[in-house]
Parts: C-alpha cells; structure tokens; sequence
C-alpha cells in the first residue's frame, strides 16, 4: 500500500468535511421548498465501520473526523443521549474550551416515546454546547397494538430542556419542534425573548394553556425569516383550528416591527387575517398544508408573494390571480411510498391534478416561470402517466413556463407507439384529451 500524501491538516480537514459533512445540514434557514435536497436528507450519514476506519489512522486524522463528527449530533435512543452527555462533560472538564461540545452547530433530537431521564440527560448535553446554532426536536408519543397505532395527545419538553437552551442563545438561530412534543407557553416565551439571532422558528404546536401575562406583550423577532406553524401534511387537519397557534399569530400581529425580516410563512390554513394584514406584504413564500377556500383572499393579502406551494390534493385555484408570483410547487401529502390499484390512482389523484393544472393554467399569474410535482410519496406514480406529461410540458413550454420533477428537472415521458425506447406503464381509458 502506498504512503498517503503528506498534506497539511487544513487540507484534510477540507477534505474529511466533504466526505462527513452532509450538505445542508448547518443551514440557518429552512432548505428553500424548491431545492433538490429534501430535509430528510440530511440524516444521511457515513457507515459507523467507515468512521471507525477513518479514526484509527493515526492521531491527526482521529483528531479532525472527532471534531466533525460532532459538528452534527443526531440523537435517535436513550442511550445515545446517555453517551453523548457524559462524552461531551468529559470533554469539558478535560478540554476547557476546546472541548468536543464547543464544535457541535447542530443538534437533532428524534425519540419515540423518551422517558422522562431523557430530558434530563439531554439538557447535560446542552449544557456542553455554547456555540449550538440549531436544535431540532421531533420526539414522538405513539402507542402502539397489534391492531393499530395511536398517536398520543401533545406532550410538554421539559422545562430544564428549554433552561438548557437558554446557555446558547446568543449563538442559536434556528429551533422546531416538529411532532407531539412541544414546549409550554411560559417556557417558549422565556426563549424567544433571548433569542434575537433567530432566524427560522417552527413549531407543531405549544403546549397548554396560554397564560395572562404573555397576552400583553410586545414580542419581537428582529431576525426571523422563516415561520412554520403546524403538524406536518400527513397530519394537517390537526391543525385547524388551532388556538394555541392562532394566539402566537395574534401576538405578532400588533405592528410589523414585530417580524421586520419575515420572508416565509408555512402552515395551518387559514392564516390570521390580522397577521396577514400587518406582515403580508414582506412574505415572498407561502405554503399551505390544509384545505381553505381562504385561499385567494391569503395570496392576495401577500402582494410580493414569488413562490406558493400547495399540499395536494387540498386546494383550488379557481380564477387565482397575482401580479408577482413566479413558482407554483404541487407536493404530496405524504413521503411515504405508496401502492394503490391503477384506476384508483386515476382516479383520485390524476383527475384532481388534472382539474389542478387547469385551473392553473386558467389564471391570469403573468409572472410564472416554474411549475414543479414533486413527484414521490402519493404522487410518485405521476411519471407513468405519459399523456398527462406531455400534454402538460408542451401547454407550459409554449408560455415559457418551466414544467419540472423533484429534482428541479423537466419532466421526461413518451406516449407508447411515439418512441423506440422503453416504455412506461400508463392507464386506459386515458383522461387526458
């Protein structure tokens, strides 16, 4: 085997960040509703066994794939939380200030069902990361039968959790809670207060009753761009309704100096009209995840807005009409893959896109440049559809208008009996002229 070369560790550290380092996941900000990534990429990581390999070549590589390594702590068991907290103390009390914790940007918790000493344990990790940029909690309550799961009603993250956060709030500047845990109100009102680098805030909802003393104030985010309110799609009906979350938009509804950079709204439908009304006019993002006929009343109330994504199949765009609006993103309810029977695959998602695309193409949005189907999860099977592609890419193309897939790329598909190639599965009885 020959030597490796000798190269200086600023070189190798480049190199082991592009081999370790998942791209993306240091953002301060939601990845853009059009990027090729998705945000579950980001969990994709190197083999333990390549890891170890890596680590064991001599002390100057051990060195720099232990500090990148840390750089992105993505926690999935109790004992992962166990582990991490006493290495990361260890290394405090050993290394001062050059300690493991003090490389850790990015934090991602994602227990099913913790226990209580998770909290504990997970808030002696915090502690030992002064420099944290981004925590993301997506802790999961669910029972589970043989016959069938239910998910839990909300449950609180524990209070020394949020204190724990507070020792790195003048670094952090992105937090979510993406599932059934969420903070309490006096605890989500105490970090935000802090938090005046923040720059992107999801929650899923907050836990409990809203309290007397918050109704007052006068809360601002000088920072924030991106705002996401709401269970996820799959879940979407949820959050309808939801007073926990139309109270928070109540709060920041007084004046825009509230929210003086907010550039991206996602969530529940309908959006406060007294939100819309006081900060519209800065988003140029929206995206909705529940049915509204609201919906040309939101978008009207956004008149710089440049980008719009629907969860289909929730909404219709009957006679849509806005003089900026420059990306329309159809994205499915769900991820997951999916096998249905062709006719009802024709019937329940290909008609309505259909019906979609039309009304689209009905409306007076002079600015449009990009149509994207993410096609994958419930929407995957739209590739086979050969007559419903074509037809389309040819109506947009003639406006100029971009008709692209997941990966931002025109969609590509033959009519049987036009090309030689390989041809793709479609359903009789085609509805599409």
């Amino acid at each position: 085997m020959s030597p490796l070369p000798s190269l200086p560790v600023e070189v190798w550290r480049h190199i082991f960040s592009l081999l370790i380092r998942v791209p993306g996941v240091l953002l301060s900000d939601r990845l853009d509703p059009f990027s090729e990534t998705r945000g579950a990429d980001v969990y994709w990581t190197m083999a333990p066994s390549t890891r170890t390999a890596l680590l064991l070549v001599n002390k100057d590589w051990y060195s720099i794939v232990s500090e990148l390594i840390h750089e992105h702590i993505h926690l999935t068991s109790s004992t992962q939380v166990i582990i991490f907290a006493n290495r990361l103390e260890q290394s405090k009390a050993e290394d001062g200030v050059r300690a493991l914790g003090s490389l850790t940007r990015r934090v991602d918790v994602q227990l099913h069902n913790p226990h209580p000493d998770d909290g504990r344990h997970l808030a002696r990790l915090l502690r030992c990361t002064p420099n944290l940029e981004i925590f993301i909690n997506s802790n999961f309550y669910m029972s589970l039968t043989p016959s069938a799961q239910t998910i839990l009603p909300p449950t609180q993250t524990p209070h020394e959790v949020i204190q724990a956060l507070l020792t790195c709030a003048h670094s952090l500047c992105r937090v979510e809670w993406t599932c059934n845990e969420s903070p309490g109100w006096s605890d989500l009102m105490d970090l935000l207060r802090e938090l005046r680098g923040l720059r992107s805030l999801t929650l899923a909802n907050i836990y409990g009753t809203f309290p007397e003393k918050p109704r007052q104030e006068h809360l601002i985010l000088p920072n924030l761009r991106t705002l996401i309110l709401g269970d996820s799609p799959s879940f979407s009906h949820a959050s309808l309704g939801n007073v926990p979350l139309n109270t928070l938009l109540l709060m920041l509804s007084k004046s825009p100096e509230q929210l003086p950079c907010l550039h991206r709204l996602e969530g529940f439908s309908p959006f406060s009209p007294d939100f819309l009304r006081t900060h519209g006019h800065k988003i140029r993002i929206v995206r909705t995840v529940a049915y509204t006929p609201l919906l040309p009343e939101i978008i009207a109330k956004c008149p710089n807005l440049e980008t719009f994504v629907t969860i289909f199949p929730h909404q219709q765009l009957d006679n849509l009409y806005h003089p900026t609006l420059k990306r329309i993103g159809i994205f499915p309810i769900s991820e997951d893959l999916v096998g249905v029977p062709i006719q009802i695959f024709a019937a329940y998602i290909m008609k309505p896109l259909e019906d979609l695309m039309c009304q689209i193409e009905e409306s007076n949005l002079p600015k449009l440049r990009q149509i994207r189907i993410r096609n994958t999860g419930t929407l995957a099977g739209v590739v086979e559809h050969a007559h419903f592609i074509q037809k389309w890419r040819k109506r947009w193309g003639s406006r100029g208008v971009r008709f692209d897939d997941k990966d931002g790329s025109p969609f590509q598909s033959e009519i049987p009996g036009e090309s030689g190639g390989d041809l793709v599965p479609h359903s009789r009885g085609s509805i599409y002229p």
